[in-house]
This record gives C-alpha cells, structure tokens and sequence, in this order.
C-alpha cells in the first residue's frame, strides 16, 4: 500500500494546513492490471469542529481499500483558529486534487466518493449540497470541480440543533438560530444536484440528534434523488467501524456494523 501525505492548503493556496494522506492499492507487475482505474473514496472524519477524529480516518480508510477503491483521509482545519468556509474550502479542494491527478492516483474521476462521520458528515452533506456553488472567499480565480458521484453520511450533524456546539465552533457564534447557522442547517439546502446518499445512524444517539437524518433524507425523497437511511436499533454516537478496532464494547453493535457493507453496495449501484 502506497501512503503518503498531500498538503491540499499549499497545493491550493488557501488557508490552514489541509493534509490528505492517500491510501493506495500498491502496484506490481503482478498487480498493475487490478489496481487501475479504481472508484475514490474520501474519508472526512467527525471531531465536532474542533478536532478530527482518528478513529473515523485510517481504520474506515483501510476498509474501503479492502474493498477495491483507493481512499483518502482528510485531516481539514478546526476551531477556534479556522472557522467557515476554510473546512468546504478545503474539502472541494481535495475532491479537485482527487480528480485532477486521478491518471496518478489510479482512480475514475467520474467515481469519486465521500463519507464523512459526525461534524464530518455535516461537512459531506455541505460538499453534496453546495459543491456546485462553493463560497468563493478563498477560491476566487480557482478552477475547482468538487462533484462527487455519492456521498456516506455516518450519524451525521444535519441541522442547527443536532448538536449545537458544531454549529458554534464551525462559525463562532454562541447563538445556534443566527442566520448563518440557519443557512447550514443542511436540509434547508438540499437541491436537484445533490449526489445519492447514504445515510445511517442510531436510534441510541444521545449526542447528535438521529431524527434530522430523517429530516435531510426526506429532502432527496422529495426531489427524486436516489437515498437509502438506516437507524440501528442499538448503538451510541460515534461508533465508525462499529466493531472491536474503535470501540470497546460492541455487544449492541452487531446491526450497525453492516453499515460498510450496505454503504458499499448502495455506491456500486450508481451508473
């Protein structure tokens, strides 16, 4: 396996230390003709704004490689020293770096994927909602193409009360019913564009509020936009893998754990 660490604020000239560490089918004279023109995926993992998770990065990385796609990690700026738009920034401007050197990276750039976990799901369902409408604060002059083919989205932060604290760190305020968190509140923002979704979660969630998953998926039903959403019975916030590699207890995570199964096979179903 190929790894190795891309500065995407350097590459794109924007602000904060971006790194995107790729994970990559490794190429041989045995292996060259398996390992070219795989689907992307690009992990984004949770932290609430304020940190980045790694239990949401390498290990769902690795599993998505098991799977024959190369994968990319996203470690992307937080709070308080960065706040909105650096973090889409950011993420469109790695979806970009994915496309344009998809001949080096061995990927379709017609098949680039994302899932992203928590605060990183809500930084997906941005990327799926407004990818052909970027915020041009840093990105003026720029030639970005962020269309990703399908989106995951794992107990993501949806709207403004999901779980208020992201919303104060991504765009430091204090009140969650300011218009600019009104705004991102992402299922007022769902649109024909929008990719096909992938969405799970947790009846059990005690920290994000599974019931605005519910909320973002009615939007693509109304539009015709293929979604699938799952709530798990069992299983509190935060479980990634959903097994024994990032959790301690997995007695009630037996269910959620197909989520990778399920997600993979709803993102294979798309022409």
């Amino acid at each position: 396996m190929e790894i190795k660490e891309i500065n995407i604020s350097k590459e794109y000239s924007i602000p904060g230390n971006a790194r995107l560490i790729t994970y990559l089918r490794e190429v041989t004279k045995e292996t060259d003709k398996y390992v070219r023109n795989l689907d992307a995926m690009l992990v984004i993992p949770g932290g609430g704004y304020h940190f980045v998770s790694d239990r949401e990065g390498e290990p769902i990385a690795l599993d998505f490689v098991t799977r024959n796609y190369n994968a990319f990690v996203l470690y992307y700026d937080v709070a308080p020293d960065y706040r909105y738009p650096v973090q889409l920034t950011q993420a469109a401007c790695a979806v970009d770096y994915i496309r344009k050197h998809a001949a080096q990276l061995r990927i379709n750039p017609e098949r680039i994927f994302a899932v992203g976990f928590s605060a990183g799901g809500h930084l997906t369902a941005n990327l799926a909602n407004f990818w052909n409408r970027l915020p041009q604060d840093y990105l003026a002059g720029k030639n970005i193409d962020a269309h990703i083919k399908g989106v995951v989205l794992a107990y993501p932060v949806i709207g403004n009360h999901s779980h208020e604290n992201s919303f104060k760190c991504l765009l430091g305020i204090e009140d969650v019913d300011d218009p600019k968190a009104v705004a991102l509140s992402l299922e007022n923002s769902v649109n024909g564009d929008n990719p096909p979704c992938y969405i799970w979660t947790t009846a059990e969630d005690g920290l994000v509020n599974p019931a605005t998953s519910l909320d973002y998926a009615a939007e693509y039903l109304k539009r015709n936009i293929p979604v699938e959403c799952h709530v798990f019975p069992y299983g509190g916030h935060g479980s990634a893998t959903a097994d024994e590699r990032v959790n301690l207890d997995v007695s009630r995570l037996s269910a959620a754990s197909a989520w990778i199964d399920e997600a993979d096979a709803f993102l294979r179903s798309l022409k």
